[in-house]
């Protein structure tokens, strides 16, 4: 066997070009997370659009946006630099948004009584979910019982989902048949419907003693609540067992993570930036409806935003579902 060249010795390495100030750059903006960035622009560029307008003395927002680009280069050059800032501070209190939009309180609004209100609020709601699905499962089973009689349903079923539809006490036999006979699918689809939509608007509350002021909230400890009785922490075992996750089930978890990270993180960019209209905007002499309007705009922003958030919450929830139900059948029974 012929011996290799000196060129080609595996044990020499490739000598790697200096990093430049491109690479140095990218490593910044790298421990940057995804999810600070668009809250950032938002506060950044919102920001200076308001100022423009104070300085113009009118609502013409597109005058504003055209002066922005008129300016010298330095201009976007702080303007780069506060949009980093921007980014490494909605990152630092993305976190705490999320605790706080979650219900997690202390301070003033604790000791204020408004943290026992709101729960006290949402536990009734939970009650009163809890008489119209009563209710509405009577009206729903006596729309179905007509439509099982005609199809020949076996009698002994109609009438354990009958006793278990008006909560009357059961044997363990008739129990089982109440369970196993779904009579829900010959309902109308508008009596469907409404049955549908008042469980899962229950399934939104958590048991009374772990109830929370929000409804982002209560969202996300029902969902805890009913995955981890006897297991943990989610967060605890999405940590100690990630390795043992499916990849797609990994990727869901941190996209919708990130997504309420980045919500969460909105909501308060905008309320800033609607107490920002009214200092800049309101103290400058502009007419008070130009005001209003720009202040509401930020406000439904930052509802639309909150809704957002419950929406991700909801897609973070059913992974974390998916991820203990897999994490369950995967471990062996003793």
């Amino acid at each position: 066997m012929a011996d290799a060249e000196p060129g080609s010795k595996p044990a020499e390495k490739e000598q790697k070009p200096p990093e430049g100030l491109s690479q140095f750059i990218g490593k910044v903006l790298d421990q940057l997370s995804l999810s600070a960035w668009m809250p950032a622009a938002m506060l950044v560029g919102c920001g200076a659009v308001l100022l423009q307008l104070r300085s113009q003395q009118n609502f013409n927002v597109g005058a504003a946006v055209v002066a922005l680009t008129a300016k010298p280069l330095g201009i976007l050059v702080v303007l780069a630099f506060a949009l980093v800032l921007a980014t490494k501070i909605s990152q630092a209190f993305s976190f705490s948004a999320i605790r706080f939009f979650e219900g997690y309180w202390k301070g003033p609004l604790v000791w204020l009584g408004v943290y026992r209100l709101l729960v006290r609020r949402k536990a009734k709601k939970r009650v009163n979910l809890e008489t119209r699905l009563e209710k509405q499962t009577k009206r729903a089973f006596e729309a179905a019982r007509p439509i099982l009689l005609e199809r020949h349903i076996a009698r002994s079923l109609i009438d354990a989902a009958e006793d278990a539809a008006y909560s009357r006490p059961l044997t363990a036999r008739r129990e089982q048949l109440a369970a196993e006979f779904h009579w829900q699918e010959w309902l109308p689809p508008d009596v469907a419907g409404r049955l549908v939509r008042i469980e899962q608007a229950q399934r939104d509350y958590p048991p009374p003693h772990l109830m929370l002021p929000t409804k982002l909230g209560n969202i996300l400890r029902a969902t805890e609540y009913e995955i981890t009785e006897g297991v943990g922490d989610p967060q605890d075992l999405v940590l100690r067992r990630g390795d043992t996750i499916p990849s797609r089930l990994r990727l869901h978890h941190d996209q919708f993570r990130t997504r309420l990270d980045m919500y969460c993180t909105l909501i308060l960019v905008h309320l800033a930036l609607a107490a920002l209209s009214l200092a800049l905007l309101g103290s400058a002499g502009l007419p008070v409806a130009g005001t209003a309007v720009t202040t509401t705009t930020f406000l439904i922003l930052a509802g639309a935003s909150y809704s957002a958030a419950i929406a991700s919450a909801r897609g973070y929830c059913t992974t974390l579902s998916v991820i203990f139900s897999t994490e369950s059948e995967s471990t062996p029974r003793g």
